[in-house]
């Protein structure tokens, strides 16, 4: 785990714990989105991905993106 402050080079499925899945969300779709929502710049309206046959499992996406979302505070999160 890193330190509050501190930058973290892991690549996003480790640091988040993202794990393959037989059919889950698209992982470059899913990386691209985690990384413009850490940049502070969420995209707009709900996150989308494609299926894929060894994407992302799709559960703990979206607990990761809720979690950045309520740790971004209030905003527009629709």
């Amino acid at each position: 785990m890193s330190v509050p402050g501190e930058k973290d080079d892991r690549p996003l499925y480790e640091r988040f714990g993202l794990r393959i899945a037989r059919r889950g969300y698209d992982r470059d779709q899913v990386e691209a989105y985690l990384t413009r929502l850490l940049a502070g710049a969420p995209p707009v309206g709900v996150a989308g991905f494609d299926l894929v046959r060894r994407g992302y499992e799709r559960g703990r996406v979206d607990e990761v993106i809720a979690r950045l979302h309520r740790e971004a505070g209030p905003g527009d999160q629709s």
